[in-house]
């Protein structure tokens, strides 16, 4: 999520407050996301997976390096560990400075990997301790505290987990997180990015949800600009997502269509072997599944092309 200069210490000040404390946020934020992709490029041997790396300015003097990388349910297997100590060490690489890292889990993790890197070799010892962040474990209060942005998205991440694929349950949260974005005096960009996020993440597809959705944000007290944005975000995501599943079903029903047709088509030429052998067409519609009308038609097109001949 690319949140303004706001959203970047909110989610500091939640991830590590200590860090927080002891920043300058009257400096400059320098992001550096681009100059290392072609460094986790190589080293993860496909496009790069990190999120976020920033170097902000110390009010004691100094600077650090801050790497936040996003990680969703089930993604990546049980190498986080190993993917952080690799972006750590690219990060050294190019600066000669250890980043803070951080590891947004933003969901479940099947396979239980370890929470930081360790690494034997013939008695020589790597350890790299990075910081967690396990949404789900983060007590709602904490998410939800000092009017924090990055807390509320990943309060809507957290809620989305839980309700699964339960239409309501979606439904109520989201009524419940828009009720309380609507009570934030945040920038009309923040507000925007911040819902989007909200929407792609809580997923709301029933179309009568979605309709009373529409209801509860016709009545909702808020500013007529925030009524606006919300609707037209909200609509444009449903209908969007509705295309993508139109055209996602259309995809399904021609393979359908086109495997029926090649059934039918294989069943015809068989068909059309057994007739030239004499069997008898009875026999051909019990164990192929065509019916005497196919049968009879494959027989006249049969008489046609003799008596062209």
């Amino acid at each position: 999520m690319k949140c303004s200069k706001q959203g970047f210490w909110d989610g500091l000040n939640l991830f590590l407050p200590a860090l927080w404390e002891a920043a300058d946020k009257n400096a400059p934020v320098e992001f550096l996301d681009k100059e290392l992709q072609k460094v986790t490029f190589d080293l993860e041997g496909g496009a790069n997976r990190l999120d976020m790396l920033a170097k902000i300015t110390l009010t004691g003097g100094g600077e650090e390096y801050v790497l936040c990388h996003q990680e969703y349910q089930g993604e990546g297997g049980d190498d986080l560990p190993t993917r952080m100590y690799r972006y750590k060490e690219a990060i050294h690489l190019l600066h000669s400075k250890e980043p803070v890292g951080i590891a947004v889990i933003l969901g479940g993790r099947p396979k239980k990997e370890s929470d930081f890197y360790y690494a034997n070799t013939f008695g020589v010892e790597v350890w790299y301790k990075y910081k967690n962040f396990a949404v789900l474990k983060t007590d709602d209060e904490v998410l939800l505290a000092d009017d924090n942005r990055i807390g509320l998205v990943l309060y809507a991440a957290k809620c989305a987990y839980i309700s699964g694929k339960n239409e309501w349950e979606k439904f109520r949260y989201l009524r419940e997180i828009s009720s309380l974005w609507a009570k934030k005096g945040w920038s009309t960009h923040d507000k925007r990015v911040i819902l989007e996020a909200v929407e792609y993440l809580i997923n709301l597809t029933d179309e009568n949800y979605a309709t009373q959705m529409v209801v509860y944000l016709e009545n909702l007290q808020m500013s007529e600009e925030d009524r606006e944005m919300h609707k037209s975000i909200f609509e444009r995501v449903y209908s969007e997502r509705g295309r993508q599943e139109g055209r996602l079903e259309g995809r399904r029903e021609g393979r359908r269509e086109g495997q029926r047709e090649g059934r039918q088509e294989g069943k015809l030429e068989m068909a059309k072997k057994l007739l030239a052998r004499g069997i008898s067409p009875d026999i051909i519609a019990d164990s192929s599944g065509l019916s005497q009308n196919d049968i009879q038609s494959l027989m006249a097109s049969d008489i046609v092309r003799r008596d062209d001949i």
